[in-house]
Parts: structure tokens; C-alpha cells; sequence
């Protein structure tokens, strides 16, 4: 009787073992998949969403020379974004473009490149490097 006994409880122990190392596989499975899943929750929102916002504002600005509206040759403009939105390139002239939306007012330094447009103090600049 005792031997049987002794045989069940080592029986025992041994599905114990494995039950434990099947559990440990386990919760570090899971502990990994909540760890990849967290991870990218916090690079989405450490990362990804300021970016967004910023491609979104760009690209919003952009899309303003594709209106109907638009005098000028759409193709002819490149986007700058900051003092000014862009430049309109046509045949006989170069235009400086703000696009404005709403009663917004010109900044000090927009206010600061027209004066300088209109008193013609620009000029051609080329740089070459070696």
C-alpha cells in the first residue's frame, strides 16, 4: 500500500511540473502579446499622431490650388508652407502665394516679404558648392 502511494504522488508531481511549465509558456505568451500590443499604443500615440497632424495641415494647404477657385495653373505651384504657402510659377511672372481662409491676418513677417516684394528688394540668388 505504501508503495502505490508513493507511486501516485510522484504521479502527481510529475502532471504538477508539467502543469507549471505549460502555465509559465503560457502567461509569457500572453505577458508578450499585452507587451507588443502596448508598445504600439505608446508609439502610435508618442509617433504617429503628431505626425498626422502635421502631414494633415500640410496636405489641407495643399489642396487649396486644386480648388475651382484658383486662377493659376495648378501643376505650376509649389507648396512652402511657412511665412507663405507657396510659389505660383506662370510665363511672364512669379507669384508669391498665401492662402487665406477666414478673416485671418497676414503676420508681421508676411506683411514684412510683401513690403519687400512691393519695393522690389528681391533678388536673384545662386549658390554653387564644390
Amino acid at each position: 500500500m505504501r508503495k502505490h502511494i508513493q507511486l501516485l504522488l510522484v504521479s502527481l508531481l510529475r502532471e504538477d511540473e508539467t502543469m507549471d511549465l505549460l502555465m509559465t509558456i503560457w502567461v509569457f505568451f500572453i505577458g508578450c502579446i499585452i507587451g507588443v500590443i502596448v508598445g504600439v499604443a505608446l508609439s502610435y500615440r508618442t509617433a504617429v499622431t503628431p505626425l498626422h497632424r502635421r502631414i494633415g495641415k500640410l496636405t489641407s494647404q495643399q489642396y487649396h490650388t486644386f480648388m475651382k477657385q484658383y486662377p493659376y495653373n495648378p501643376d505650376n505651384f509649389r507648396f512652402i508652407g511657412d511665412p507663405i504657402d507657396g510659389i505660383q510659377f506662370e510665363e511672364n511672372k512669379i507669384l508669391l502665394v498665401r492662402f487665406k481662409t477666414g478673416n485671418t491676418p497676414r503676420t508681421p513677417e508676411q506683411d514684412h516679404i510683401k513690403n519687400l516684394l512691393e519695393n522690389g528688394s528681391v533678388s536673384w540668388f545662386e549658390w554653387s558648392t564644390k
